[in-house]
């Protein structure tokens, strides 16, 4: 038979310090979600407003101020379209669901390859992310119009079920800033399904 003696002061140390590490995890979830809000305050986009696509079992929060249009469109392809744009006009774009028809991959370099023959594209990059545990895609972009003139796009696409939600943002290359890249991340992270 063995005998196994334990420091007591050992281990009241381990136990304090294993509930200092559960204090610090709490304290830093409830400052995660301060820290988001404060990110839409600075770039002065307020509060956010809750959208629920009740038939597809999905939300998704967007700033209250921006402007929004539900689109419908035919066939079986695209089950949700919701534009939206700031009030002054420097962010814009749209939500989409889509039924997938086939690998994401494979339709996002579809997709590029469609854009690079019409030459309206420029540093293209494609980077893979994790979205409430759903494999997901960032692109960057830039987007040139007809009149040559330049936008950001920043775009996140995530799988779920048998589906791809589609967060799409665009604004003048000129007013784009580096901020930016954090609060559309922080939109879409409000994405539940």
């Amino acid at each position: 038979m063995k005998f196994v003696i334990i420091n007591g002061r050992k281990l009241g140390g381990i136990v304090i310090v294993v509930g200092l590490m559960l204090v610090l995890f709490g304290v830093g979830s409830n400052l995660s979600s301060r820290i988001r809000s404060t990110a839409y305050i600075q770039s002065n986009m307020g509060q956010l407003k809750k959208y629920s696509v009740n038939s597809l079992n999905i939300n998704y929060m967007l700033p209250a101020k921006w402007k929004t249009n539900i689109e419908k469109f035919g066939g079986n392809e695209i089950l949700y379209h919701n534009d939206f744009r700031a009030s002054d006009n420097s962010v814009w774009g749209f939500v989409e669901v889509w039924n997938k028809s086939q690998d994401l991959k494979t339709f996002l370099n579809t997709s590029k390859e469609v854009s690079e023959k019409q030459n309206n594209i420029e540093q293209y990059t494609i980077n893979e992310i994790s979205v409430k545990n759903e494999k997901g895609y960032i692109i960057e972009y830039t987007l040139i119009n007809k009149e040559n003139k330049r936008f950001k796009a920043i775009e996140y696409f995530i799988e779920h079920d048998n589906k791809f939600i589609r967060f799409s943002f665009y604004t003048n290359s000129k007013g784009y800033t580096t901020n930016m890249k954090s609060v559309f991340k922080a939109i879409v992270e409000t994405l539940n399904y």
